[in-house]
């Protein structure tokens, strides 16, 4: 371990310790947290299960989601106080519609070396020559876990980097656990795959990469995903609201000092998302910020293009969706 990293590990153990203390003798205060078990989830794993939310005083408890808008809706009406997503044109709309929450912080960003969401080909395709670039696409069926989400986004931006049109595509709406049996029946012959669903096609020789975001100048800065917070849970409970931020960045810390492929980090990921460790491993990583600072004009962009696709109703102001007072 280098000296910058023992230094900062001394700093993630001492700031465990004031943790504890700040969370005093009181009961623990229950904070449901919708999620998804995916690998992107990690620094909330580490905070649970490093006890970081407890020495907050906070009970962390998961409640899993299977879409945004039900996830959405929950934290509106105070169901979750806390949720993780992207930002997509369901959750501008929502805003817009005057659903109460607010995005408060970082939760994964693509940078250079860190594209973990990517597009996907047949393997059989490229072997073939079938396919050489993204034009090569049209007329082809290409799979999106759903319409206005950052999969969507990143698409259309590769698509129109490549002089392709979305009408000379043919988009499938399938959820990524469906990727791997849609590939190898031949259902369609490419897909927007987030991590682990890239390495599990790889190894398992039915579709590869063939373009990252990080490739595209205008997506080497972009935003994935972020914490949300349900306006009830800022207004009633910010000092709950506070103490919840401080333990969460305590993990993103402690995830980007060791690495996800630590393995510490490893067993408590493959824990919690029940993803093999060796696949775990084979990942791209994801892009975390130290301070938790979403990308806010990254937000602004991918709004942008909902409102040119027509499917944000209209533009919302980012001060309306973006609350940064907990990272101050």
């Amino acid at each position: 371990m280098s000296a910058r990293h023992r230094i900062g590990f001394v700093v993630v153990i001492l700031g465990t310790l004031i943790l504890g203390r700040d969370g005093g003798a009181q009961g623990l205060k229950p904070v449901k947290f919708g999620y998804l078990p995916v690998i992107s989830f990690a620094p909330i794993f580490i905070s649970i299960d490093k006890g970081y939310f407890e020495g907050q005083g906070i009970k962390v408890g998961l409640e899993q989601f299977t879409t945004a808008a039900r996830m959405n809706t929950a934290l509106a009406v105070g169901e979750l106080q806390v949720a993780s997503g992207t930002a997509s044109a369901g959750l501008f709309n929502a805003i817009a519609g005057g659903m109460d929450f607010k995005i408060v912080a970082d939760k994964g960003q693509i940078r250079p070396g860190y594209s973990y969401v990517m597009l996907v080909v047949r393997k059989d395709l490229l072997d073939r020559g079938v396919v050489k670039s993204v034009a090569d696409l049209k007329g082809m069926r290409i799979a999106l876990p759903g319409k206005g989400i950052v999969n969507h986004y990143i698409l259309g931006k590769m698509l129109g980097a490549d002089g392709v049109g979305e009408e000379a595509v043919r988009l499938v709406f399938l959820g990524m656990p469906n990727f791997p049996q849609a590939f190898a029946s031949g259902a369609i012959e490419a897909g927007m795959a987030i991590e682990p669903w890239g390495i599990l096609l790889k190894n398992q020789g039915r579709a590869l990469v063939l373009r990252r975001p990080e490739e595209l100048a205008g997506l080497q800065r972009l935003q994935v995903a972020v914490i949300i917070y349900g306006g009830k849970f800022i207004r009633e409970d910010r000092q709950t609201a506070e103490r919840f931020m401080k333990a969460y960045l305590a993990g993103v810390k402690f995830h980007n000092l060791r690495g996800i492929k630590d393995p510490e980090v490893l067993e408590i990921v493959a824990k919690y998302t029940k993803v093999p460790v060796p696949t775990i491993k084979q990942a791209v990583p994801f892009y975390l910020a130290d301070d938790g600072m979403p990308l806010v004009e990254s937000l602004a962009d991918q709004q942008a293009w909902y409102l040119a696709q027509g499917l944000v109703k209209e533009k919302v102001a980012m001060d309306r969706a973006v609350d940064l007072s907990f990272l101050r």
